[in-house]
This record gives structure tokens, C-alpha cells and sequence, in this order.
């Protein structure tokens, strides 16, 4: 049986936010409406709400019933209800915010279907789909380079015209690091399809505007990935026991020095654990 600190990092981490629980329901959305153009089927605007909606409502239902006590993995909890950031019996508050992550899913779903799904129907007339991560969010597809696990799900992949292209959706704003992400999928796609790193393209697509950006990929960037894997992961190893990446144990929670950026900690899901809770009503007052 896992200690208590150890179950209760758990089931912190699990926890949504609303721009998480954005993210899920445009992402249903999108990939159910891209199986359905694959297989020939017809697909609307107002489909792709409607399953947004239906996965939204479910994960409030489920919070409010306390499932996620029982699986946390399963079930969702929202971070913001957890830590009282608004009541859930408060009709105006509950309202506020149910109303922005509406306003995010349905712009981003507006945007889908009149700037990027015509693009994706272009590319599965002249190709097919070869991957499809999967919509339940719990188990990701992995592969191994250099004696290290690697985790990689992009969201979709097709093939054409002899390229693969990986698209993978973003809700929120560009970060750096995505490129990264992205670059991570190629390696991804060169170790579990044999695909050559020069027939591999890669794009992010941002939601919010629509808009997409493509991810220089070849061989000279194979390679920096894969450093930059292992820089990350002897980065981490220096977190654990002896270093030991395999056995994979923590060193104790005092190793670690807090942040004194109170603003970081009002977004972290573990602020239980480190007794941050006072950083949410920081600058409220």
C-alpha cells in the first residue's frame, strides 16, 4: 500500500482545472470529428458542442457525487471547487465560470471547423489516418531510445504523398516547450513507425485564432531532441534515490526547496501538500 503522502500527491495531480477541462472537451471534439471525416462521414459544428457539453456536464456531476475519492484517476475533481476557489453553491459564481470555459471550448471549436478542418479533409483525401491517441486520457503510447522510456501520444497522424504529418491541438496560448513536445513526436514516429526523419512534418495548431505553426524536423533535430531527453532526464535523476531512474523513489519532500513565487503557487494542484493554501488569496485582498 502506497503511504499516505504518496496517495494523496496522487490524487492531487489528478485534479482539473478549467483550462484542463477546456482542453478535454475541444480535444473530444476534435478527434471525434476527424474519425468521422475519415470514415467518410458527415460532421457539424453544433455535433461537436454537443459532445463538449455532455463530457463538461459529466465532470461536474462526478465532482459534486465525490467519485473521484473513490478513483481519482477515473473520475474528475476541479481544482477550483476542491480549494474554494468559487462555491458551487453560489448561482452567480457558478455561472462565471461555467460561462468562460463555455466561451474557450466554443470559440475554439468555431475555429476547427472553419480554418482547420477543411485542411484535414484535404490531407485524408490524399492519405489516410495511421494514429489516433486515445480519447480516455489514461494510457499513452511509449517507446524506448537510449535505454530511456519515452511517453508520446500525439494527437493525430496522417500519412501522404509519402510524408507523415503529426498534428497535435493546443487551447491555450503558445509556449516554447510544445516545440518540444512536437520534436518528441518525431522521434516517436522515426522508432515506432520507421519512418525517415525528413518525411516527417509536424504542426501545432492553436485553437484560440485558428492559426498553425509548423516544427522544422530532420535528422539535425532527431538528434537534438534526443539530447535535450537526456539533459531532462539527468535533470530529474538528480531528484531521486541514488539517482536511480529505474527504481524511481523521490528524495525526501525537504530536499526540495518552495518557491517564494506565490503566484505559481496559487495554480499548483499541491498546495495541500506544502500548506500553500493562503497563496489563492494572495493579491485579493
Amino acid at each position: 500500500m502506497a503511504p499516505k503522502g504518496v496517495k494523496a500527491a496522487y490524487r492531487l495531480k489528478q485534479m482539473k482545472n478549467r483550462f484542463a477541462l477546456s482542453g478535454i472537451a475541444v480535444d473530444l471534439a476534435v478527434k471525434a470529428a476527424i474519425q468521422s471525416v475519415s470514415q467518410g462521414k458527415e460532421t457539424t459544428l453544433e455535433e461537436a458542442l454537443d459532445l463538449a457539453t455532455t463530457y463538461l456536464r459529466r465532470a461536474w456531476i462526478e465532482h459534486m457525487e465525490g467519485r473521484w475519492q473513490v478513483n481519482p484517476k477515473r473520475y474528475t475533481c476541479i481544482k477550483e471547487i476542491y480549494y474554494g476557489e468559487f462555491s458551487p453553491d453560489d448561482a452567480a459564481e457558478r455561472m462565471m465560470w461555467a460561462a468562460g470555459i463555455k466561451e474557450k471550448v466554443g470559440l475554439c471549436l468555431e475555429n476547427f471547423y472553419g480554418m482547420v478542418l477543411p485542411k484535414i479533409r484535404q490531407y485524408l483525401a490524399k492519405g489516410n489516418l495511421v494514429a489516433f491517441s486515445e480519447t480516455d486520457f489514461f494510457e499513452k503510447e511509449s517507446f524506448t531510445l537510449g535505454g530511456i522510456k519515452i511517453y508520446a501520444s500525439p494527437d493525430t497522424v496522417i500519412q501522404f504523398d509519402d510524408k507523415l504529418v503529426i498534428l497535435d491541438w493546443k487551447t491555450g496560448r503558445p509556449r516554447q516547450f510544445y516545440a518540444h513536445q512536437m520534436e518528441t513526436y518525431g522521434l516517436w514516429a522515426q522508432c515506432r513507425h520507421d519512418v525517415p526523419a525528413d518525411e516527417i512534418e509536424l504542426e501545432l495548431v492553436y485553437l484560440p485564432d485558428g492559426t498553425i505553426q509548423k516544427v522544422e524536423y530532420g535528422e539535425e533535430a532527431a538528434k537534438q531532441t534526443f539530447e535535450y531527453i537526456k539533459e531532462t532526464v539527468d535533470d530529474m535523476s538528480d531528484k531521486l534515490k541514488d539517482r536511480d531512474i529505474v527504481r524511481n523513489e523521490p528524495l525526501k519532500i525537504g530536499c526540495f526547496e518552495q518557491t517564494d513565487k506565490l503566484e505559481v503557487c496559487a495554480h499548483c494542484n499541491f498546495m495541500e501538500l506544502c500548506d500553500r493554501r493562503f497563496a489563492l488569496h494572495v493579491g485579493k485582498e
